[in-house]
């Protein structure tokens, strides 16, 4: 957590909040606890060598490991005369995990050159190259995507973007797929490259760097073995879901969202009533509450919002039907 660039700007936005919203002022106490237990560990490793406890410590960890297996084993054949509880999620298979974790790795590995390849086309856009600079950036996704067999798993849309000479790309068509640095970010926390998965507010700032890491590095992807638990991905929709909602009802309350005529809209002015200016209790978008936004941010956080959601509903309803992936996979071109 501490190796990550984001944690320290969560951590300076929840400072420069923390006068006036609680939540800031816990989540900053958190930051420094974390700081702290380098430290602490450090100091307990030179009390413990000073004391010659440093020789029981390997005792101590093949006890833990110990005692925990023996735990696993003991739920694993306690019996009961009562029906078991039936499992809340689908248990999948390991060729049903092998498969989804295949399938979300071409995902990931085809969204990262997509989205490199616009942030290049951004690049060359505001920049000006100096003479005898050569872009070689179509050339790399190129042999990257045909190497490992994933040319033709892309839309023909996509093909006939990525053979497009380098520089020729149009900002509609580069800010369009600036949005896929969202699932490809999703997709990074899916295959647990990263283990945290901040809220929409904290992650309003897309960087191409997500994508570029994976370009150069594709083995980061291919050769991992982690996928989440389904359970994981249904609270990260419900907190979308949640941030969705409320920017909503914020757009609806401004006049920004059009409605139908005789839509009831009173829920929206109720729910952004009870949070407007309510330090403590709205829900924050970036530095600011949904409420103090501008309606470019808040237009920003509700693209965001709804792409999350949709897209990890979606790999919800992979886990629950794996051969989903396979009819994806196929009819995708």
């Amino acid at each position: 957590m501490l190796l990550r660039k984001a944690t320290w700007h969560e951590a300076w936005r929840s400072l420069k909040r923390a006068h006036k919203d609680r939540r800031a002022r816990k989540h900053f106490l958190l930051f420094l606890l974390h700081l702290l237990i380098p430290f602490l560990c450090i100091a307990w490793l030179a009390a413990a060598m000073g004391t010659g406890f440093i020789f029981l410590v390997p005792l101590i960890l093949l006890f833990g490991w110990w005692r925990s297996r023996a735990v696993r084993k003991e739920d694993s054949v306690s019996l009961s005369i009562k029906a078991p509880t039936p499992p809340i999620h689908r248990k999948l298979t390991e060729e049903d995990r092998q498969k989804l974790r295949r399938y979300f790795t071409e995902q990931a590995l085809i969204y990262a050159v997509v989205t490199d390849r616009a942030g290049s086309e951004a690049f060359l856009k505001e920049k000006i190259l100096p003479e005898g600079v050569e872009v070689v950036s179509r050339r790399i996704h190129l042999d990257l995507l045909k190497t490992h067999g994933l040319w033709d798993k892309m839309s023909s849309n996509d093909r006939q973007a990525m053979m497009m000479t380098d520089g020729h790309w149009q900002w509609p068509l580069i800010n369009q797929t600036y949005v896929s640095l969202e699932p490809l970010r999703l997709l990074r926390w899916i295959l647990r490259i990263d283990y945290y998965l901040p809220v929409v507010g904290q992650q309003l700032h897309m960087e191409v760097k997500l994508a570029n890491e994976i370009v150069r590095n594709p083995a980061k992807v291919i050769e991992g073995e982690g996928l989440i638990s389904q359970a994981q991905i249904e609270i990260g929709s419900q907190a979308a879901r949640q941030f969705l909602i409320r920017c909503i009802a914020e757009e609806i309350t401004r006049g920004y969202r059009q409605v139908d005529e005789g839509e009831d809209t009173q829920w929206a002015t109720d729910y952004t009533t009870a949070l407007s200016g309510k330090q403590h209790e709205d829900f924050v978008l970036g530095s600011k509450l949904v409420s103090e936004a501008t309606q470019e941010e808040l237009q920003w956080a509700t693209v965001l919002a709804r792409t999350r959601m949709n897209f990890l509903n979606w790999a919800i309803s992979l886990m629950n039907d794996p051969t989903l992936a396979e009819r994806s996979a196929e009819s995708n071109p």
